[in-house]
């Protein structure tokens, strides 16, 4: 009897060693393992952030060089993809997206929305700097984007970068000399 119940004492013994070596183990690969990267931001998206947060704090220069970033790599995919929606016609509201389907169909146009957008910080940074003639054309060319939305996160809405431009370039229009009034 005292055999079988050494003979028990070794297996259990044995079993939890085992179980102790594989719980070792577990909680070494378990420390080894990475923790799970955040999904980086492409390149279009940081370089507009970074366009508007100069922008916002004043440095206006720097802005035009952030969107510049933006432009400058990605304007040529913008238009391809604006030609595309030109000829689709899509709905693409301004304003609080209805349903979130809407609002996954604006964000889907990414690199469209962000050169039209860093095209109109463009403008409205070479407006603070006082160059008038930089700023016309930076609006003039956001408004061949009439299928860009940009999102405002603070009033969750999206609005037109093409139409916004329009509105700055009339605002920023000379008025008409007398002479032609007649």
């Amino acid at each position: 009897m005292k055999m079988v119940n050494a003979n028990k004492k070794v297996l259990i013994l044995t079993v939890l060693a085992i179980v102790a070596v594989l719980a070792m183990a577990f909680e070494s690969s378990a420390a080894e393992e990475k923790p799970a990267k955040a999904k980086e931001k492409p390149l279009n998206e940081k370089w507009t952030t970074a366009a508007w947060d100069t922008f916002k704090s004043g440095k206006y220069a720097l802005a035009i060089t952030n969107a510049d970033l933006c432009i400058d790599e990605f304007q040529g995919q913008a238009d391809l993809l604006e030609k595309a929606l030109e000829k689709d016609k899509p709905d693409l509201p301004t304003g609080r997206p209805p349903n979130g389907e809407i609002k996954e169909k604006i964000f889907a146009n990414g690199l469209l929305n962000d050169v039209a957008s860093c095209l109109f910080i463009k403008g409205r940074a070479f407006e603070k700097l006082g160059h008038k003639e930089e700023a016309k054309k930076a609006f003039e060319q956001a408004k061949q984007y009439p299928y860009a939305r940009a999102w405002d996160p603070d009033q969750e809405l999206f609005w037109s970068p093409a139409e916004a431009a329009a509105g700055r370039l009339e605002r920023n229009r000379p008025a008409e000399p007398s002479y032609a009034e007649g």
